[in-house]
């Protein structure tokens, strides 16, 4: 079958690589020339990890490995412990999206996908095939595969996404010459327009560079990310001045948006599908895409190999499966510290109390990650599964169904 994709980020790219390992006639079409950077923590996780290996994709060597972490609340913090579950070995890595991006894209283009710098500007039904607009010039495809980010043009075009209800988030985060004593994410709430909630990071790359940056959740008001660049600014001198991290360079700058949680999404109807933030798989709580790109990435390709153009049912079966109840875990626990960030603060504070127990800390480890379903048994995975199937009822009773399955 001939399948435009659009964007070929790390979701993109792999579902060219493997479409065209199947023999599907794939066009690959991204709007930079790479390599090219991207707006990351730049943290290839344990999930992450497996489906690459699944895919018989590795990456280099020299990518530096993560494991336990940091996690911080004001005064407070517990270490998350990194242990092997189901099919990964209980680390990341971290690597620049500018390397790791540029992997798959020459990945795609190994496997046979033609790969095209190009805007994609519309898509249209033109009978039963789609029309696909890259700048001024149409060709009509069978399927479009829309991994085109937050703002995807595939969702907005084709009517998969409602943007009063899409939750959002912006990331902006440095690349900057220094060293880190820990890998750690701070979880903040703060007062105002901006970071309810909030949080940041700091992440050793390795090679005598540090990627720090900061997340905020702003619901459906993109507004509330109009102080990003001063929060950053505050959550690296603090950094700095607890003795953290030392900077010993400029930095380079980046931000990008997030949409989360699969609030005010479709993620597949009639030939066309949405794979990674295109489809609202952020994780509320950290702000990762990665890996739900690249798990996104394989089951879309799978269903299209299986069914074509009428795989739209099983690709959002598949999703609901995967990353449905925790999703809506996940967006519950935003929308109240959003809404209520007293609420948020005292549950934040009684986790970095109870986090010091190994079991406490493993669990909220596994249910933050979204690996309670890869965790296998062990210490905190109960726990963890218990957070997230009771958290999935309570969305439910307090929603309804999701929004996303109608």
């Amino acid at each position: 079958m001939r399948v435009l994709i659009a964007g070929a980020g790390p979701g993109g790219s792999l579902a060219a690589v493997l479409l065209a390992r199947q023999g599907h006639d794939v066009v690959l079409v991204d709007r930079s020339e790479f390599p090219r950077d991207k707006a990351c923590g730049d943290v290839i996780g344990p999930r992450a990890l497996a489906v690459l290996k699944q895919a018989d994709i590795s990456l280099p060597a020299h990518a530096h490995r993560i494991g336990s972490m940091v996690l911080g609340f004001e005064a407070g913090q517990i270490t998350l412990p990194a242990r092997p579950g189901l099919g990964h070995g209980g680390y990341g890595v971290t690597i620049r999206r500018r390397e790791f991006d540029d992997l798959l894209h020459r990945e795609a283009e190994r496997a046979g996908a033609t790969t095209r710098v190009g805007v994609v500007t519309k898509v249209t039904r033109a009978g039963r095939r789609l029309s696909v607009s890259v700048g001024s010039e149409s060709e009509d495809y069978e399927l479009v595969v829309g991994a085109d980010g937050a703002n995807s043009t595939v969702a907005r075009s084709m009517g998969l996404m409602n943007a009063d209800r899409a939750l959002m988030g912006f990331a902006l985060r440095r690349h900057v010459l220094g060293a880190t004593r820990e890998d750690r994410v701070d979880l903040f709430l703060e007062q105002g327009d901006t970071a309810l909630p909030g949080y940041g990071w700091v992440f050793d790359q390795g090679d005598g560079r540090l990627n720090l940056g900061i997340g905020v959740g702003i619901g459906t008001q993109r507004t509330r990310a109009k102080g990003a660049r001063e929060l950053l600014e505050r959550y690296q001198r603090r950094l700095q001045a607890q003795g953290i991290v030392t900077i010993t360079g400029s930095p380079s700058e980046m931000g990008g948006w997030l949409k989360m949680g699969l609030i005010g999404q479709r993620v597949a109807d009639d030939g066309v599908f949405l794979v990674g933030d295109a489809a609202g798989l952020v994780n509320p709580l950290q702000g990762e895409g990665i890996a739900a790109a690249l798990l996104s990435a394989t089951l879309c390709a799978s269903a299209i190999d299986r069914y074509g153009a009428n795989g739209a049912g099983a690709y959002r079966s598949e999703i609901q499966d995967h990353f449905g109840a925790f999703l809506s875990t996940g967006y519950l626990a935003q929308r109240i510290a959003l809404s209520h960030p007293r609420v948020a603060r005292i549950a934040m504070r009684t986790l970095m109390v109870a986090g010091r127990y190994d079991r406490i800390a493993s669990a909220w480890g596994l249910f933050w990650n979204d690996l309670t379903e890869y965790s296998g048994l062990q210490t905190g995975s109960l726990a963890a599964r218990t957070m997230v199937h009771v958290g999935a009822a309570i969305t439910q009773g307090v929603l309804g169904s999701p929004e996303w399955l109608g």
